[in-house]
């Protein structure tokens, strides 16, 4: 292959991915807020911008560039070893390129792994259950392993740090590449080497992956004519799961009280959490979106809701994310309810991914999301206004203290 022309086909291919990472555009289990690229629902009035084309030309080339190709030109020429492939070399470049934005969202993702990413939000994953993040050391963190699921069941913890994935390090790997390692067919097994506070030598634990199969929404009657609604996640159609469940109990008689539950739920779609908030917020904000340059798009309530004056409690935990914590935010901030529980992820950024031309992916934070009083959830969640939490005995020994506080702190308002 003609070095010159190799160096040219490179250099489009970086130009590409770098402005592609500059420019505006307008989803996983770490938490994620995703633009629905589909129709929005009937009667939506939101707006959802569509990735603009781009086309480049030689002339796009910065002289910047230059002295990239001086270093790719000597260690090319007189590197000594084994030479790393074209592809890693460039993949290394872009991912090099990536990093110094100092985002964990914004991230570049190999085929193989950005494949494992291409599942729709529909309900279903394959992997072990467990919600994770980056720490500012950039560790991978077990934030917390959904009870029931392989995480849980195998004994990973929360606070656990995930160091390595089947002897592969995750040093220098993005948060949706280490994703990517530990996902995998259901029924396979998974080696994670954990390094726990505590416990002097790291030790491995074997996860057998499966398919987790979510249940969008669950809901029952409690004692007191107090409804249940559970949302794992907001998958298309979530908010009017959730709209149908509330008419369903009250068909059995009426509500005198709501508990909807968002914990371990990742978050999914924006307009379901619009949606899903306005199931309970009659007006006023939502959430207010921040784009690149400090533009400021204001979301409000949509007209249609079905349990709008019921005293209400929202439960949340260390695994609610990103969509979850927009609505429990807004209904903290409208005073519609009350937020019971443990402070939340902290993920109110959301990304565009780009599928590049080899079946890579490229995500890009984009915007954030605020509060309706505009505060802040990116790396600092939702503080509970009644703070319980839920150990580990307690997942073990089937106890859940933080619906029971609900359902006591109900009963104390109600009188009853």
């Amino acid at each position: 292959m003609d070095v010159g022309n190799f160096f040219k086909a490179i250099i489009k291919l970086m130009i590409m991915v770098a402005l592609a990472a500059l420019i505006v555009f307008g989803s996983f289990s770490a938490g994620y807020v995703t633009r629905a690229l589909q129709a929005p629902a009937p009667g939506a009035a939101i707006n959802v911008p569509q990735a603009p084309q781009i086309t480049f030309s030689n002339e796009d080339v910065p002289p910047e560039f230059d002295v990239f190709w001086e270093a790719w030109a000597f260690v090319e020429e007189e590197f000594y070893g084994q030479v790393p492939s074209e592809q890693d070399r460039v993949y290394g470049a872009i991912r090099g390129m990536v990093n110094t934005y100092g985002d964990e969202n914004t991230a570049f993702i190999e085929p193989s792994r950005a494949a494992i990413f291409r599942e729709d939000v529909t309900g279903s994953f394959e992997g072990i259950g467990a919600a994770v993040r980056m720490d500012e050391m950039g560790r991978l963190i077990i934030a917390e392993p959904f009870a029931g699921r392989p995480a849980a069941e195998a004994g990973l913890l929360r606070g656990d740090v995930v160091l390595a994935v089947d002897g592969t390090p995750l040093q220098g790997l993005s948060l949706y590449e280490a994703i990517g390692l530990i996902r995998g067919p259901a029924g396979t097994t998974v080696v994670l080497t954990i390094f726990r506070e505590g416990v002097d030598e790291p030790f491995d634990v074997p996860i057998v992956r499966a398919r987790i199969e979510i249940e969008v929404v669950e809901s029952r009657r409690l004692e007191g004519d107090v409804g249940y609604v559970r949302l794992t996640e907001f998958s298309r159609g979530a908010s009017g799961k959730v709209a149908e469940a509330i008419k369903s109990l009250e068909a059995e008689g009426p509500l005198k009280a709501l508990i909807v539950d968002l914990r371990d739920n990742p978050g999914g779609l924006l307009d379901e959490s619009i949606f899903v908030s306005s199931q309970f917020i009659s007006e006023g904000v939502i959430t207010i979106e921040r784009l690149k340059g400090g533009k400021e798009q204001v979301y409000e309530a949509q007209p249609g809701g079905v349990a709008l004056d019921l005293p209400l409690v929202v439960l949340v935990n260390r695994g609610s994310a990103s969509a979850s914590e927009i609505v429990a935010g807004a209904i903290q901030d409208n005073g519609r309810g009350t937020i019971l529980g443990e402070q939340t992820f902290g993920k109110g950024t959301v990304q565009i991914p780009h599928t590049l031309s080899d079946g890579s992916e490229l995500r890009v934070t984009i915007a954030e999301w605020l509060t309706p009083d505009g505060k802040q959830i990116n790396g600092e969640g939702i503080v509970p206004d009644v703070y319980v939490e839920r150990t580990q005995e307690d997942f073990v020994e089937g106890r859940d203290p933080q619906l029971d506080r609900a359902i006591e702190y109900l009963s104390e308002i109600l009188g009853d």
